[in-house]
């Protein structure tokens, strides 16, 4: 697999933020997956992580570009010059720069922040600056199957669409935790249902399901996926600590996750496709 060689599909869009309420529902492994789209276009893409410090190690390489808000600021904001959204600047001049740099910014929000995106949305008038700057962008909601999950996302996508009205939104539907396929009636068929109807007529995704840990075994080796793929499978194995017949498998269940992610983002990021408001 190559993810440097260009292709001539429809360009994507300019900013995509990812964002969920829960945490390990996979959102940082769809904004890498999201990176490497980009790059596969040969557009170069600026990645911002808003993470625990605890948790930042070196930059993980799937973008040209990486920016990293601490995720402690958070809570000093009030004592910051601009508050929540000084804490945040790297991320707006990444986003003032797109118009002149052309260069896609990829936002990897971080779970449990859900009323602080909110708060920045409306304090910034998000959309409408947006919107001047002719930045087309994108707001994707992450859930997995899990019941409390569902119910969060709805949450956010209602909010969404009464503070930020003219911010595209989508939804991915993530299969880390198991198919959304339950008996009528059941609680998780009712909250499907309802984040259905929250949903309305935004673009859905669905992103698959990855047998066998392959993925939470890359993300635990701090691997990449796109490394995983790139490397022989001797390497591959000393790197996840298994023997080289777990590390051939483990390739395999990424590589049709990739692809098949990849077929899913585009539906929702080529600019043809995207709602985009005038």
């Amino acid at each position: 697999m190559k993810t440097s060689k260009k292709d001539t599909q429809a360009p994507l869009l300019d900013l995509v933020e990812v964002c969920a309420d829960g945490t390990s529902l996979g959102k940082s492994t769809l904004a890498n997956r999201i990176c490497h789209l980009y790059r596969e276009t040969g557009r170069p893409v600026t990645r911002v992580r808003i993470e625990s410090s605890r948790r930042r190690e070196h930059d993980s390489e799937v973008a040209d570009r990486e920016i990293f808000v601490p995720l402690e600021d958070f809570t000093t904001a009030a004592t910051r010059t601009g508050g929540l959204v000084g804490v945040l600047s790297p991320m707006f001049e990444a986003i003032l720069q797109i118009p002149r740099s052309g260069s896609a910014v990829v936002v990897d929000w971080p779970g449990g922040t859900a009323g602080h995106r909110l708060e920045v949305l409306a304090a910034t008038a998000f959309d409408q600056t947006i919107n001047s700057l002719n930045v087309r962008a994108l707001s994707m909601v992450l859930t997995t199957c899990s019941s409390e999950h569902m119910g969060q996302a709805e949450r956010h996508l209602k909010s969404l669409e009464q503070i930020a009205p003219r911010l595209p939104r989508a939804l991915a539907l993530s299969g880390r935790a198991g198919p959304f396929d339950w008996p009528a009636g059941s609680e998780q068929a009712e909250a499907l249902t309802r984040l259905k109807t929250a949903a309305g007529d935004i673009p859905t995704l669905r992103i698959p399901l990855v047998t066998g840990r392959a993925l939470q075994v890359c993300a635990d080796a701090g691997l990449d996926v796109a490394s995983a793929l790139l490397m022989n499978f001797d390497e591959l194995a000393v790197r996840l600590g298994v023997h080289v017949f777990q590390a051939s498998a483990c390739v395999s269940e990424i590589a049709l996750w990739w692809q098949r992610t990849g077929s899913e983002l585009r539906k929702v990021l080529e600019v043809k496709h995207a709602g985009v408001p005038a």
